[in-house]
């Protein structure tokens, strides 16, 4: 029998139809091609990943690796299923936007293992897949830990509706988890987590249990691939390692995914609050998928007292532990043992010290070192929580007079917040805040300070008199509007933004008043941008220089702005590391004009300074300014003069600086006394010693011109913390002064890792460098962490 038109028409057009989906099906796959790699990444929550993980995730998908990522974790502690749905939809936000397509994804329920697993695939980029898996999560600081009790306790977990109609849950134990996990990683040709060597609450219990699953897993599959545990909430404390550009991006990309999950993004955009300050910062371990490891491996710590910057010692003697100069002995190593508790209580571990292997205990309000019992509540601690420890009997650590202290734990300062590792963000000697110059042209110095916006990635520039007390003036806004679904970068072409630039002051174009200079990454090179004084604010950016790709801000150690050529107009000096050892000096001066320069000219090979060296101009003024670098060499602090011989510049003979000028712990700044040609380095060092627990910073001063001087104590510095000063030299219509820009010491929040204002304080110096009373200029407005950049490349 024939067939009749009708069903031929019919017959056909599903043949088209079928051809068409194989077509497009064929069309993904090859979209899909994974053969550059597929990176597996196993994470708790939905923003872990993109907090603490990337962005290593974006290099790999700018490789052109095939990218999946795992959310065990359903929304968070007790959310309802909603907000799971709410998270999601922020996290596709998040990888679209980091591959730099529509936020348009194909959803379905897929079956791995046998169990559900929500899928969600980019259409434009199908190599990019999420998997949620939608576990019940447990809490950041204690309660019940649903992943703790399934892996520990052998429990069986219900998950959230993989069907947005709240139908089709899916129950798992341990053994149905590990298998869909060993299905998923079993393609994975490298394997990121998070980290599994350490212990609640110190990072999030859901963090630690999701990586302790995925390396036991892993180590089941059977062959060796790479696996990479990445540090958490630690991380916000300690010195911003990632590259300008991949914190501006990553900025972007988290701030997209909390423009849902919240709503907002100011927080996002600063440094003020915990998720601010994880952006700039990715510290990772790596370690290989074969190599046999328990599911937790103990780690020693030490516990920094950020105020102070000393550490808890232990007694050998059998006294209590006590505050000491760090020295990296075992008696100042310590670790966090876990306890025999129910998963999620909050006093689960044992604080043990290495030196003597005893616990300490608290003991009617007192601390003692004692031989370790699990069972007794007295050594039950709840580890480092977003910088507070909590004693046995929920006291918060702390400093006061330099001696360790127990009080309650409500309205504390920086003396009671700690540090997991002695190089945290509080002494990363690469940050910089305030500026100093004449921008009035009146003859009177003000400072200079870049303050972030929390609506977006731009800046505010404020000027602040140091002859009076007065609020401070804004003379510049960078606004950079932020829109969370955009596909293209922030921060790009003429656009200035605070993370991806470096600040300068100086009188660029000869009239007398200080200008701002600005200086960018381009595609072909480095754009320095003259804002130009007026005597009441900056006017708009002008290119001032575009140098040929040669010269690239991510190679650059430091820009320093002087009068380098004698003419009365500073130039740029642009430090650039060498390939392969030291530095290149080129200076970037004008061409005569107001509004340009000429191409660099390389001034010295200095082959021999270290390219951690911070560069410090100093020379009467209209002579051509020299500059000290400051070394760290062989564990050690050094000092070596570069002398300017007009378009040359000769490097000097390295001398040490004495051994208790510790290598990060040294604040320096260049003061040249009226009417003395002697030009001193003023050192500002933190007290270690603990033998005035008062005087907490002291200043000392070395004449550089004299190859045998020696550092000499010229004052000391009470009732203010080393790590919340900035010092600089000033001269102005009174004299010479000292100004420190510093944070004012005030009550911390729970999630806020720097509190206080900004404020200037300005001690004259009489007869040499003798301190007199110090005039307090007043705060300043924003917070003082918004204020702090980073102006080097390498500590």
């Amino acid at each position: 029998m024939r067939p009749s038109a009708a069903s031929f028409v019919r017959g056909a057009c599903t043949a088209l139809i079928a051809a068409f989906f194989l077509a497009a099906f064929a069309a993904g796959a090859r979209a899909a091609n994974c053969s550059a790699g597929t990176l597996v990444t196993v994470v708790a929550h939905l923003d872990d990943d993109l907090l603490f993980v990337d962005p290593a995730i974006t290099e790999r998908l700018d490789a052109g690796w095939c990218i999946t990522t795992v959310h065990l974790i359903g929304g968070a502690n007790g959310a309802n299923f909603s907000y799971v749905l709410t998270r999601e939809r922020a996290s596709r936000l998040a990888y679209a936007r980091m591959a730099g397509v529509p936020d348009v994804w194909n959803e379905s329920n897929v079956q791995i293992a046998g169990k559900l697993v929500h899928e969600m695939v980019l259409k434009a980029r199908p190599q990019v897949r999420l998997l949620e898996v939608r576990l019940p999560g447990g809490g950041v600081r204690g309660g019940r830990e649903p992943l703790g009790l399934l892996w520990e306790q052998h429990a069986t977990l219900s998950t959230y509706p993989m069907n947005a109609d709240g139908s089709a849950r899916v129950k798992y134990d341990r053994d149905a988890l590990s298998a869909t996990l060993r299905e998923i990683l079993a393609k994975a040709s490298q394997i990121y987590t998070l980290n599994p060597d350490t212990v609640p609450f110190i990072e999030h219990p859901d963090h630690i249990y999701a990586a302790r699953i995925t390396r036991h897993v892993a180590q089941t599959l059977g062959k060796s691939v790479p696996i990479v545990y990445h540090v958490t909430y630690p991380t916000g404390g300690w010195p911003g390692n990632l590259p300008a550009a991949e914190v501006q991006r990553k900025r972007d990309i988290v701030a997209s995914y909390f423009s849902i999950d919240g709503s907002e993004s100011s927080h996002v955009f600063g440094e003020f609050q915990w998720d601010g300050n994880w952006i700039a910062r990715r510290y990772a371990f790596a370690d290989r998928s074969d190599r046999g490891v328990p599911d937790f491996v103990a780690r020693p710590i030490r516990l920094f007292n950020v105020a102070t910057n000393r550490c808890v010692t232990a007694s050998v003697s059998g006294q209590p532990p006590a505050l000491a100069a760090c020295n990296g002995s075992p008696a100042q190593q310590w670790r966090w043992e876990p306890l025999t508790v129910y998963p999620g209580n909050a006093r689960n571990a044992a604080l043990v010290s290495v030196a003597t292997s005893q616990c300490i205990a608290e003991r009617d309000g007192y601390l003692r070192p004692e031989s370790c019992d699990q069972w007794d509540l007295a050594q039950r601690w709840t580890p480092w929580d977003f910088g507070l420890v909590y004693t046995p009997m929920r006291h918060c650590l702390g400093e006061n007079g330099g001696k360790l202290t127990m009080r309650g734990c409500t309205g504390l300062t920086t003396r009671y917040r700690w540090a997991t590792t002695q190089r945290i963000q509080a002494n990363d000697l690469r940050l910089a805040t305030a500026m100093y110059g004449d921008v009035t042209g009146t003859g009177e110095p003000s400072a200079v300070y870049v303050q972030r916006q929390h609506d977006g990635p731009g800046f505010n520039v404020y000027a602040a008199a140091l002859g009076e007390t007065k609020p401070p003036a804004l003379w510049y806004a960078a606004s950079v509007p932020f829109d969370p679904r955009a596909t293209a970068p922030s921060c790009s072409g003429v656009k200035l933004c605070f993370d991806s630039a470096r600040f300068l002051l100086g009188d660029f174009d000869g009239d007398g008043k200080a200008d701002l200079m600005i200086v960018t990454a381009r595609a072909n090179g480095t754009a320095f941008w003259l804002l130009r004084s007026t005597g009441g604010h900056f006017d708009a950016p002008r290119l001032w220089l575009q140098t040929s790709p040669a010269f690239k801000p991510e190679l650059t150690q430091q820009y320093v702005a002087a009068d380098f050529t004698g003419a009365h107009r500073a130039g740029v000096l642009i430090a650039q590391k060498r390939a392969d050892s030291g530095l290149d000096l080129w200076i970037a001066s004008s061409n005569g004009t107001a509004d340009a320069a000429v191409a660099p000219v390389l001034v010295a090979e200095a082959k021999g300074l270290a390219q951690n060296a911070t560069l410090l101009p100093f020379g009467n003024s209209g002579s051509r300014a020299s500059l000290a670098a400051l070394e760290t060499v062989q564990e050690r602090v050094s000092l070596t003069l570069i002398s300017n011989d007009n378009l040359r510049m000769t490097i000097g003979e390295r001398r040490m600086l004495p051994r208790n000028f510790m290598p990060g712990f040294v604040k320096t700044a260049v003061a040249s006394l009226h009417g003395d040609d002697r030009d001193t380095l003023m050192l500002l060092t933190p007290r270690l010693d603990g033998t005035d627990a008062d005087a907490q910073i002291d200043i000392a001063a070395l004449n550089m011109a004299d190859p045998t001087a020696e550092p000499v104590h010229v004052a000391s510095l009470r009732g203010m913390s080393w790590s919340d000063v900035f010092p600089a030299y000033v001269r102005d219509k009174n004299g010479a002064a000292l100004v420190l820009y510093r944070r004012v010491d005030a009550t911390l929040g729970d999630f806020y890792f720097t509190g206080g204002a900004p404020a200037l304080l300005r001690y004259p110096l009489t007869n040499g460098f003798a301190l007199g009373t110090p005039q307090d200029l007043g705060e300043l407005p924003g917070l003082f962490s918004e204020t702090v950049r980073i102006d080097r490349l390498a500590p």
